[in-house]
């Protein structure tokens, strides 16, 4: 038996934990669905409003009608995962099966959690963060759920791993494969949009802004970015007679982040909760006579108009934002979320040791700035836009490889320890 041991390397001993902990992954989310929403539950039976939103367009494309809501042609979400629902309902696939793809991906992004991890810091490291990745209470949930994280998560990850690996190797086509990815999260998630020039500080940071590479690498970055972006970009100005890169709504958005009765979330606009003298009057938080570029001028100047007049009240603002990020809140629900303990204490036990583990790194001379750079532009979407649970999903893969990496120094110091 010992002699058998030993023929198996230490590479085959990591492949093996990366694939029992995708396995694990799997059934966890799988058992999850079935306990929570039910594998063949219909999308509308859900408890996100986003996943019957995603439904309806997916109806309207499947009928011919477009990309569209109640008839009329919309970007009020980003497409991406729209089409991935319409493709897959297009071949005849029930709700289970759509569920159970994106447990698949779910239990994927451990791997690439892992290979990440690999990248950056070192094998351990790898392992214990996809371990932390499988049994993430929030995301092992979501799964279930008709919503963009399902596949923004992967691309996430693949932006992270492609981040990881092009310094060693700064080729033009990884450079400009970065930002085609890029685009494509962004085309699953709008808000990533903004993470586009931490991106770009992220290139400044990792060649030195003399470096004629990190301008190279910049450009390239941003033509894959815009090429991915730009066939989305292009349909909405000729459906929405407006400049739309990826959704529509992002005015209305910052205006329910920041108003009078803005509680940390999202609070939209109604003849009660409306600041100005004309409401929106087209049934969808919009105006008849207006187009998608005019709405959102006219909510971002109403609400930087409160900014202005109510500075106090807007940094208290910023405060709720916070606490609702790093809690368990809905964004557009001003009631706490109820979570099992074992949830809550998976969750300060996450960020205690993601703390420790970022201390170490800087500590230790690893600056690692795109995790860093993630975190930040996370913090300050939601400061913008609002804070919720969902919105602190993209920063999840920087907390896990923090708090991973502070798990595997605590066992290398006992291990030394212990010698």
């Amino acid at each position: 038996m010992t002699s058998a041991l030993a023929l198996v390397s230490p590479s085959d001993h990591r492949r093996a934990a990366v694939v029992g902990l995708f396995l694990v992954a799997f059934a966890l989310r799988l058992a999850v669905i079935v306990w929570t929403v039910g594998l063949g539950t219909d999308p509308s039976a859900e408890p996100a409003s986003d996943s019957r939103i995603h439904m309806a367009i997916v109806r309207n494309l499947l009928a011919g009608q477009g990309f569209a809501h109640d008839g009329e042609p919309v970007a009020t979400t980003p497409p991406l995962y729209v089409f991935f629902l319409a493709g897959l309902y297009a071949l005849g696939a029930p709700p289970a099966v759509v569920r159970l793809l994106q447990a698949l991906l779910g239990a994927a992004g451990c791997v690439l959690l892992y290979a990440v991890g690999r990248a950056l810091f070192d094998p351990r490291t790898g392992q214990a963060a996809a371990a932390l990745f499988a049994v993430h209470p929030a995301l092992v949930y979501v799964a279930g759920l008709h919503l963009t994280e399902n596949l923004f998560l992967p691309l996430l990850l693949l932006v992270l791993l492609q981040a990881a690996r092009l310094p060693s190797r700064p080729t033009n086509l990884r450079a400009a494969a970065l930002g085609a990815t890029l685009g494509l999260a962004a085309l699953s998630r709008a808000a990533f949009l903004a993470f586009f020039p931490f991106l770009l500080l992220w290139v400044a940071f990792t060649w030195g802004i003399r470096s004629a590479a990190a301008y190279r690498v910049a450009a390239l970055v941003g033509l894959g970015y815009v090429l991915v972006l730009l066939p989305w970009t292009v349909r909405n100005a000729l459906v929405l007679q407006a400049f739309v890169p990826v959704q529509s709504n992002g005015g209305l958005v910052f205006w329910a982040a920041n108003n009078p009765h803005a509680d940390g979330g999202l609070v939209w606009p109604t003849r009660r909760t409306w600041t100005a003298s004309r409401p929106p009057d087209d049934g969808h938080y919009g105006w008849r006579d207006l187009n998608a570029s005019q709405e959102n001028a006219l909510y971002v100047g109403e609400a930087v108009r409160w900014i202005r007049e109510h500075p106090q009240d807007y940094l208290r603002l910023l405060a709720q934002k916070l606490a609702r990020l790093y809690g368990f809140a809905r964004v557009a629900d001003g009631q706490d979320l109820h979570v099992p303990l074992a949830v809550k204490g998976f969750h300060v036990a996450l960020y205690g040791l993601a703390a420790v583990g970022a201390f170490l790194t800087v500590l230790r001379r690893r600056p690692l700035a795109m995790l860093a750079l993630l975190f930040v532009s996370t913090n300050v979407v939601a400061l913008l836009f609002g804070g919720g649970s969902r919105y602190a999903i993209p920063m999840v893969p920087s907390l896990v490889l923090w708090a991973a990496f502070a798990l595997s120094e605590v066992w290398r110091w006992a291990s030394e320890a212990s010698r």
